[in-house]
Parts: C-alpha cells; sequence; structure tokens
C-alpha cells in the first residue's frame, strides 16, 4: 500500500490540521501587513496605471527598424545608399525635381506611360544631371 491509501492516524490528522491552520495564520498575517504598507488604490490612481500600461503598449517594440540615418538625416524609402545620393544631387541640382516628381517619372517610364509635358521637360532635365554625375 501507498502512504495516500492506507488510513491516517490520529497523529497524522492533527498534524496536518495544524499545518493548515498555520498555513492559514501566516497568509492573515501577510494580507494585514499588505494593507498596512501597501494601501489600496484610488480609483484615479488605477485609472492611471491602466492608461500607463496601455501607452507603454502602443508605443513601438524595442526591437523594431527605425528609418535608416544618411548623413543625419533619416530617410522614409528603402533604397540603396547611392540611389539615396543620387536623389539628393538631382534635388540639389533642380528645385523642381522633388523625389514624387522623379518616382512618378520613373513609374511612366517602367510602365510605359506618356508623360505631361512636364514630366518630359523635366526628365531631360534629369537626365542631363546624370550625364554630368557620370563623366565625373
Amino acid at each position: 500500500m501507498s502512504d495516500q491509501d492506507k488510513p491516517l492516524t490520529e497523529a497524522e490528522k492533527q498534524i496536518r490540521r495544524l499545518e493548515a491552520l498555520r498555513r492559514q495564520g501566516e497568509q492573515a498575517s501577510k494580507d494585514s501587513v499588505e494593507k498596512a504598507y501597501f494601501p489600496p488604490k484610488t480609483m484615479a490612481a488605477k485609472t492611471e496605471e491602466k492608461l500607463r500600461a496601455m501607452r507603454s503598449l502602443a508605443e513601438k517594440p524595442a526591437g523594431s527598424k527605425r528609418r535608416p540615418k544618411i548623413e543625419g538625416k533619416q530617410k522614409s524609402s528603402k533604397l540603396t545608399f547611392t540611389q539615396i545620393q543620387v536623389l539628393e544631387r538631382l534635388m540639389t541640382q533642380d528645385k523642381r525635381l522633388r523625389g514624387s516628381v522623379i518616382t512618378r517619372i520613373a513609374l511612366n517610364r517602367f510602365l510605359g506611360l506618356d508623360n505631361t509635358m512636364e514630366e518630359n521637360e523635366l526628365e531631360t532635365r534629369i537626365n542631363e544631371i546624370l550625364r554630368q554625375f557620370k563623366n565625373r
């Protein structure tokens, strides 16, 4: 027979009762100490704690990727360093050549769509500037 199958003697029953009473006494003592030293929070404090927890959950995780910084500026698009340098040089050469305009012209060419008159003019300007860069 195992220990659990055989009937308990009166002494064993008494020991178990005393152990249970001791555990209950310890828990009651612990609860009263916690109440004394850690009083219950007010509704405002509970709400503030919940809002702080929600804010910390809403923040970006620590391992999330940040935009790459090149020459001290954050770049939002996923371009190579060379592509970014060329775009910046194009923009410094002609103020009309913004990133969106260059992208639109490139997409038109890629998709085989016709450019507007202004886009044709800017495309020839881009080609001139790129030829200058290649010759350097």
